[in-house]
Formats: C-alpha cells, sequence, structure tokens
C-alpha cells in the first residue's frame, strides 16, 4: 500500500478523474493498493475481467471500475464507474509520484566530480561518486543521482531523471522529462568493423557519432543504444523502451513506440512512429517497420513491415499466414503417418 499526500473523500477524488462516484460518496481514501491487498481506506482498480472475482472479495474501501462493471458483486463502500479504471488510478499514483520527488532538495553532493566547464541549471540534484565531464550541460529540475557518468559535450534536458549506474557517453543530447533507469549505457561505440577476407581479421571502424533521445521517452534497467558511426542514433518523443533492450548504431525510432524486453534491434534500421516490438522480437539491420507495425513476441523481422500491420514468427510474415504454418505444425506427425501409409500402399501396388 502507498500513501497519498492527503487523504481525500471518494467524491474529491471523482470529480479529481472525472468518474462517477456511486455508494458512500464521504467515505476517507488515505492509499492505494492491489486488489488483493487492499484496505478499508484504500482505492483500488479492476480492469480486466478475468480478475473479477479478485474485486467481489477484496477489501478496498474504493474500487474503479468500468461501465459494464458498474453492477458486479463486490464489499466496497464506494465504487468511480470510468472508462478506463487503469487511468484514473494512475492519477492517484502519480499524485504519489510527485509528492516523494518534492522531497528531493536540489543538492550537489560533495562527492561528486563536476568539471568546472559544466553547466548546472536551477535545481538541479546529482548525487555521490557521479562524474559530470567538461562541457555537460544539465537542465532545470533535473536529478542525476549516485554513480553515473556524464561523458564530454552531453546535453541533458529539463526535469529528467536519471537513476544510480547510468552511462551516457560523449556528444549524447538527452530532451526535457526523461527518465533512465539503473545500468543503462546511452552511446557505446557501435558494432561496426572491416573483415579482411584474406585473412578473416577484424578492424575496427570508429563510431563518431552520438545518441539523441528525444523529450518524454522513458529507457528501463540495462538498456543499450549504441551511437551512430557517423550523423546520430535517434529516439523520438514519448517512447517507451523496456528493460535489457539492445538499439543498434545509427537505428531511428518514431514517436510514442513500445519496446518491450530483451528485443534486439539491428543497425540503421527505421522503426515508425507507435511501433510495438513485442519481448524478445528482433528487428535486421537497414529495414523499416511502418508506422502502426507490432511485432509480435519472440518474432524476427527479416524484411520491411507494412504500416499498421502484425508479423508474427521468425522470419516474421503476417499474422494470419504465420498461424495458418503453426496449425500445419501441428498436423505434422499426422500427416507424416499418413505419408507412410501411402508409400506402402504405392510400394505393395507396384509389386503387384
Amino acid at each position: 500500500m502507498k500513501s497519498l499526500p492527503k487523504p481525500m473523500t471518494v467524491s474529491e477524488i471523482a470529480s479529481l478523474v472525472q468518474g462517477t462516484a456511486l455508494g458512500q460518496l464521504d467515505c476517507v481514501i488515505t492509499g492505494v493498493s492491489t486488489l488483493s491487498d487492499a484496505g478499508p481506506q484504500d482505492a483500488a482498480f479492476l480492469e480486466n475481467p478475468k480478475y473479477g472475482p479478485l474485486a467481489t472479495s477484496s477489501g478496498a474501501g474504493c474500487l474503479f471500475l468500468p461501465p459494464e462493471a458498474k453492477d458486479a458483486p463486490c464489499v466496497a463502500k464506494a465504487r468511480i464507474i470510468t472508462s478506463e479504471p487503469r487511468g484514473a488510478f494512475t492519477v492517484l499514483i502519480q499524485l504519489i509520484d510527485q509528492a516523494a520527488k518534492l522531497k528531493i532538495l536540489p543538492t550537489l553532493s560533495t562527492k561528486a566530480s563536476i568539471h568546472g566547464n559544466a553547466v548546472l541549471g536551477k535545481g538541479v540534484v546529482v548525487g555521490d561518486f557521479t562524474v559530470i565531464d567538461k562541457n555537460v550541460v544539465v537542465g532545470d529540475s533535473s536529478t542525476i543521482m549516485a554513480q553515473c557518468y556524464l561523458g564530454a559535450n552531453v546535453k541533458i534536458g529539463r526535469g529528467c531523471l536519471i537513476y544510480p549506474q547510468v552511462v551516457i557517453r560523449e556528444d549524447c543530447v538527452i530532451g526535457d522529462n526523461v527518465i533512465i533507469h539503473p545500468g543503462t549505457i546511452i552511446g557505446a561505440d557501435g558494432f561496426g568493423f572491416l573483415t579482411d577476407r584474406k585473412t578473416g581479421k577484424h578492424t575496427k571502424i570508429p563510431q563518431l557519432g552520438n545518441v539523441v533521445i528525444e523529450s518524454g521517452v522513458e529507457i528501463g534497467a540495462n538498456v543499450t543504444i549504441d551511437r551512430a558511426s557517423l550523423g546520430s542514433t535517434v529516439v523520438k518523443s514519448g517512447t517507451q523502451i523496456d528493460n535489457l533492450v539492445q538499439i543498434g548504431h545509427n537505428v531511428k525510432v518514431g514517436r510514442d513506440c513500445v519496446i518491450v524486453s530483451q528485443t534486439g534491434i539491428a543497425g540503421s534500421a527505421i522503426i515508425g512512429n507507435n511501433v510495438i516490438l513485442a519481448g524478445q522480437s528482433g528487428v535486421a539491420g537497414h529495414i523499416t517497420l511502418g508506422d502502426g507495425a507490432t511485432l509480435a513476441a519472440q518474432s524476427g523481422a527479416m524484411n520491411d513491415v507494412p504500416p499498421k500491420s502484425t508479423v508474427f514468427g521468425s522470419p516474421a510474415r503476417p499474422r494470419r499466414d504465420a498461424f495458418k504454418l503453426l496449425a500445419l505444425y501441428g498436423r505434422l506427425p499426422e500427416l507424416f503417418e499418413q505419408v507412410k501409409e501411402l508409400e506402402k500402399k504405392i510400394s505393395g501396388a507396384a509389386a503387384q
């Protein structure tokens, strides 16, 4: 359970989230919790009908419910009906998060190493053992937590939150309100080399570009985004990147994409706007995924994917075709036995 910055009545919460309140409107809510753990002064939400039984037994004082579940049996004293229960619940979580951030005082740790040429805006926080190199610019109200490294000429926008042990190498640019979780490395060298055809020896190609992360992007833990060989690797505004994602050199990722854990994108691929790359998916280099495309989990895109299409499998195919193939794969043992029977009959007929 997480506590709200201040207690609120159900009526006040309903007004805040623009929902319709039912039941005891003066019931006081002091925190938020899950359906299974909520107490009589907690708010919780039901969105997926799969968890309907939990709503029936939940001890929550207030439940956010979709319109189709407003008459569902539950013991909560009050309900707030909204078309997006998770979204309404998130409003309360955001209040808690904002209150927690206000407790972080703008301080520059004496244990940090900050180059004399670095420019830090108003209200910047720098944690212990962080290194900020020459000509770095950090915008107002950004927080750089402990043990981070910002290389020479890095630019960080306003209102960013950089968690511990993040490395942002030289010349990279981070927009406003970007969140980067622990262990992520922005601007490592791209995987570029030449191989001598005679000797098989590999020679490194210097990677002279940078990475540009636009505003409103969130990057999970242990993500690696490689710098371009020349020019920029780009992640455009609003894109959400899960943990353990690899983005290769010179990749262009569009606006408001969702890239789920363990996805890999090879160099120079172009990802359109609003693309979804599901878990453990892979994108080959130098191909384009159109706006609104979806690459299903554990799928590998080897060729261009048209806009607003869903592909599945490795190599990825249109979803319907891929499912037909899966159905046939399941019948292979049966078909194999049928073929053996036919071979026997043919052999017997030939012998006669």
